[in-house]
């Protein structure tokens, strides 16, 4: 071998890759500071979990095939990155294994790596294959035409013929022409040919080659597959692949929370950041470095897009071309922000990087976030720039001011004078907190919203008392005292007016030492559970679904006959991918339905939003074909007459996409509570 040119090779490519990392690692650091290093435990397990067994490409019921590919190839990646170090220590000296400890002639594990390799080289070429035979052949929609795509497959493929030209040849050398090449030879264990099949099989194809063919091979392929190894590693930090270096410290990095992390608290407060316009996201360096590390890391491999409610209907939203267009904007700005220590503000954020209908068109359902390979947080950043159109320039879309209106002056969305929040509860007997003892109630419920002032929903809330009732269990409602959550708030970035709603609410729960609230509403579940907290309001908060199950499971109450059709659960963004709840609404229709319930195909931690959430429910929906009517589509194909829901934003979606369909009459909507209550009945 050439120690000597195996050293120069070796220092040019870490030297570029150093310097390609290095600028990408200050520019993070000319971004806005996050704390992401608590919790070192919890971070290593999800870097196991989601970078190493890579659970969200080979869990997915869709792409199984494509997410088994990259996988391999990553396990590959893996495993064969201890043969790079081998042959590179084989350019310095000859035998460089044996120096290794556990992994020389001596001892097994050597002879076992020995295996493992040989067969994940084979596994990753035909991996490789696969990938050029989709790209090539099948093509899918989320893939488009790359030459970076092919030239690092092709990369990968010559890595790894190489490394079996290489192994091939030598052995050859070893029995025909008896050279001592051996790098694993033991009485105890055998040779390294007995435990690679792989590379004997190219050594036999190779078997008729004269010596010095059979040395031009072993030559060819040592520094063929070194060459190749060396300008693979400088490329990675300026390519789409820069994901091979960062996916998982990005996934060690992610939020560590529920399913999905809070909104950061914004501090509407602070006078300067009014003065700077640095309220939200104005500019790219109001970005966190984790937040551009997200862009950093992206695949462009399309899955969020073939899972994103607004993309399937033509909406102009695709959160890997918004990644990319912020990533390009963030790269034409690094000089002018490293010398005046800010962007030049000649593009604006919203307007010329990104489009402001593609902006209002994200339903924050996070299902992107959801089959993310690598941990990107899409909808934080969604949320920022919103915060920013909305507090600092009033360009949120006109027709939801009246929703603001509503809250400020009612407390809720509709506008309608919060003295009639509780006319729903007349002639019901239910108790105010207000006339009532706090330590005589088990459980607040909480009505939302909708339940206090949508026709439709009233139903579900009266329902949900009943069955409360039905089952002993004491409670009261605030009444008058209640308010919006904020939730439709702080979706459309109008922090302020969230942060004011919550905290009366807060102020309210605590002021009647509220320690356990039941809601029919996903929405004020994740704001009451998870938000809440930020402004010192803690409460144990169930959605009616967990609740009416575990009364049902404790006996308390008592299904007297079953009901008839064909029902299909619709999971709620906010009670799903927000809260991590599947199981109880479907336990609750196994208790009381007659028939097996049908799963549509896109279902539980992969259902398909019904296109209401973040503030989608407050906004005219004029580009492309409307979301929930994609939705009943979808319970349609399946074969269901009843769609059962668990949120009011999605009851009022699926009804109207029951009669804009023309399934009125074929297909009904139910909240899972009215399924309960008509079962409960003699």
């Amino acid at each position: 071998m050439n120690p000597i040119l195996i050293s120069v090779m070796l220092f040019l490519s870490l030297a570029a890759f150093t310097y390609f990392v290095y600028m990408k690692i200050s520019i993070l650091l000319l971004l806005a500071p996050e704390n992401r290093f608590d919790q070192i435990s919890k971070r290593i397990k999800k870097v196991f979990d989601l970078g190493i067994k890579q659970q969200r490409l080979i869990g997915r019921k869709h792409e199984r095939s494509a997410g088994a590919m990259h996988s391999f190839i990553f396990w590959g990646f893996l495993i064969l990155g201890l043969r790079s170090i081998i042959l590179i220590g084989e350019g310095f000296t000859h035998g460089f294994q044996e120096i290794l400890p556990l992994f020389n002639s001596s001892a097994l594990p050597g002879y076992l790596y020995t295996l493992l390799k040989d067969v994940f080289e084979g596994i990753v070429f035909f991996m490789v294959l696969f990938a050029f035979y989709r790209r090539i052949f099948l093509r899918p929609g989320r893939l488009p035409s790359s030459f970076q795509a092919f030239l690092i497959l092709g990369l990968i493929g010559t890595l790894m013929i190489t490394d079996f030209l290489y192994d091939g040849a030598k052995f050859n050398l070893i029995q025909r022409f008896q050279y001592d090449l051996d790098y694993l030879n033991s009485p105890v264990y055998g040779t390294e040919m007995d435990w690679a099949p792989l590379a004997s099989l190219v050594s036999l194809w190779m078997s008729g080659l004269g010596e010095t063919a059979t040395w031009g091979f072993y030559y060819f392929g040592y520094w063929s597959h070194i060459g190749v190894l060396l300008i693979f590693l400088p490329i990675l930090p300026g390519s789409k692949h820069m994901h091979v270096i960062s996916a998982l410290p990005n996934v060690f990095f992610s939020s560590l929370d529920h399913p999905h992390a809070p909104i950061p608290l914004t501090d509407c407060e602070n006078e300067e950041a009014w003065d700077n316009e640095s309220l939200g996201a104005t500019r790219i360096e109001h970005f966190s470095w984790k937040q551009v590390l997200d862009l950093y890391t992206c695949t462009e491999c399309g899955r969020c897009k073939t899972v994103c409610p607004t993309y399937v209907t033509h909406k102009p939203l695709t959160l890997k071309d918004m990644n990319d267009s912020l990533k390009h904007h963030l790269l034409d700005e690094v000089s002018h922000m490293k010398k005046h220590g800010k962007s030049s503000g000649e593009k604006k954020l919203v307007g010329d990087v990104i489009h402001a209908d593609t902006l209002w068109a994200c339903t924050t359902c996070r299902a992107c976030e959801e089959v993310c390979p690598v941990a990107i947080e899409h909808v934080p950043r969604i949320i920022a720039m919103r915060q920013a159109q909305t507090m600092l320039y009033e360009a949120q879309p006109s027709e939801i001011n009246s929703a603001f209106k509503g809250m400020e002056r009612n407390g809720n969305p509709w506008g309608i004078g919060y003295d009639k929040r509780a006319d729903w509860a007349k002639g019901l007997n239910i108790k105010h907190m207000d006339e009532s003892n706090a330590e005589e109630i088990d459980v607040l419920m909480w009505v939302g919203c909708a339940g206090s002032f949508d026709d439709r929903n009233q139903k579900v809330a009266k329902a949900t008392a009943e069955i409360l009732q039905k089952a002993g269990v004491k409670f009261a409602i605030l009444g008058n005292e209640e308010k919006c959550t904020g939730d439709l708030a702080r979706r459309s970035g109008n922090e302020m007016l969230y942060q004011m709603l919550a905290g009366e609410n807060v102020d309210t729960l605590n002021r009647y030492k509220i320690k356990k609230v039941v809601t029919q509403c996903p929405h004020c579940l994740n704001a009451m559970k998870n938000e809440y907290p930020q402004l010192d309001g803690k409460y144990e908060v169930y959605h009616h679904s967990q609740f009416i199950a575990k009364l049902l499971k404790e006996k308390n109450l008592k299904v007297n006959h079953e009901i008839g059709g064909k029902v299909s659960f619709h999971d709620p963004c906010y009670l799903g991918r927000y809260n991590n709840e599947y199981d109880a609404p479907r336990q609750l229709l196994d208790a009381v339905t007659k028939e097996e319930k049908i799963e549509m195909t896109r279902s539980r931690n992969e259902s398909f939003c019904c296109g209401a959430g973040g503030a989608r429910m407050w906004l005219e929906e004029t580009i492309g074909t409307r979301v929930n009517e994609e939705r009943v589509a979808q319970a349609a194909e399946a074969g269901a007459s009843t769609i059962a829901t668990g949120c009011p934003f999605c009851m009022t979606m699926i009804s109207d996409g029951i009669v804009a369909t023309g399934n009125e009459g074929k297909i009904e909507s139910k909240d899972i509570s009215e399924l309960v209550l008509e079962s409960l009945k003699e």
